[in-house]
C-alpha cells in the first residue's frame, strides 16, 4: 500500500518537516512515530518486515513494504515523500536479512563493494553516508524517545542480592567484550558461569537457551557496542525479554547498560518482573565506578 501524497503534494499543502521512519520489527517504530506527530512532523515509513507494515499503516501518511536490499527503490521513494530526516528503528536480526538475501539491486551490490567487511559497524556507517548522500539527515531514536533510557538503579521491588551483583558485574564485562567483536550483546549468567551467549538467533532465543541449560532463573545482561552509532540499532529489552527469562522457579534479573539500552513497555516490564519475581536493574560499567 503506497500513500496518496507526493512530495510535491505534500509541501503544497503542509509546512511540515518530513520524517521517514525505516521501521522493523516492535512497537518502538509506533512509539517513535507517534511522539514525531505530536512534535508537528509528518511521518512516513518505508518498513522493511511484515510486522512493521502491519503496525505502521494506521499512524503514517505514507508506507512502503520494501526489503532493504532494493537500495535504490527504496532511496526514490523516500525522495518522492519529500523525505528530510530518517530515523532507523525496529528489530531486524540477521536471519530475516538472510531470508531476503536475493531481494538485492545493482545499488546496493555497488554500496556493498566498497565495504572492507559485512560486520554492522561498516554496514550501518555506509547505509548512513548513503542517506545523507541524497540530501536527508539521519537522526537518532533518543531524540524522540529519551524516556526510554533507564538510568542506573533497581526499578523493581525485588533488589539484586550481593551474589546476583557480582554476576551482574561478571556478565557485564563479558557482554561488553562479545559487543566489540560484533558477536552479540547478551549474555546469560548463572554463579560466574556463562551459560549462553548470544549470536545470530537474537537476544530471546538465547535467553531461553540460558534458562533451559540453567533449569532456573538467570541474570540476564545486555549491552551496547563500545563504539555505538546512536543512529543505528540501539540495544533494546521488552517484554519478550522478561517472558523468554521465565523459569520453573520464580526469579531471575535482568540488567541492561544504563543510558544505552532502551527499556521499551517499561510500566508493563516493572509489573510482570514484580508478579515474576525477577528484578530489574539499570547497571553502569563495573570499571567505572
Amino acid at each position: 500500500m503506497l500513500g496518496s501524497l507526493t512530495a510535491k503534494e505534500m509541501k503544497g499543502t503542509s509546512t511540515k518537516r518530513v520524517l521517514g521512519v525505516i521501521a522493523g520489527d516492535g512497537k518502538l517504530p509506533q512509539m517513535l512515530s507517534q511522539s514525531a506527530k505530536e512534535r508537528d512532523y509528518k511521518v512516513v515509513s518505508l518498513c522493511l518486515t511484515d510486522d512493521a507494515f502491519a503496525r505502521m499503516q494506521p499512524l503514517c501518511d505514507a508506507v512502503l513494504h520494501s526489503p532493504p536490499g532494493l537500495l535504490r527503490r527504496n532511496i526514490s521513494w523516500l525522495k518522492e515523500q519529500g523525505v528530510e530526516d530518517v530515523v532507523f528503528i525496529g528489530k531486524l536480526n540477521k536471519v530475516q536479512l538472510l531470508r531476503n538475501i536475493l531481494k538485492i539491486d545493482l545499488t546496493a551490490i555497488k554500496e556493498m563493494s566498497k565495504l572492507a567487511n559485512l560486520n554492522d559497524g561498516s554496514i550501518q556507517t555506509a547505509v548512513g553516508g548513503f542517506m545523507e548522500s541524497h540530501g536527508m539527515r539521519v537522526v537518532t531514536q533518543s531524540e524522540f524517545l529519551p524516556q526510554l533510557f533507564p538510568q542506573v538503579g533497581v526499578m523493581t521491588n525485588r533488589q539484586p542480592t550481593a551474589a546476583e551483583y557480582v554476576d551482574i558485574d561478571f556478565g557485564y564485562k563479558i557482554a561488553k567484550e562479545l559487543a566489540r567483536m560484533e558477536i552479540g550483546q547478551t549474555v546469560v549468567v548463572r554463579d560466574r558461569m556463562i551459560i549462553a551467549i548470544e549470536a545470530i538467533e537474537g537476544t530471546d532465543e538465547t535467553i531461553r537457551r540460558g534458562v533451559h541449560l540453567a533449569d532456573g532463573p538467570v541474570v540476564v545482561v545486555k549491552v551496547a557496542r563500545p563504539v555505538q552509532d546512536q543512529r543505528f540499532d540501539i540495544p533494546a529489552a521488552g517484554l519478550r525479554t522478561l517472558n523468554a527469562m521465565v523459569a520453573k522457579k520464580p526469579g531471575g534479573i535482568l540488567a541492561l547498560a544504563a543510558g544505552e539500552v532502551m527499556m521499551v513497555e517499561q510500566e508493563e516490564m516493572i509489573r510482570f518482573a514484580d508478579q515474576h519475581e525477577m528484578s530489574i536493574v539499570a547497571v553502569s560499567d563495573p570499571a567505572s565506578r
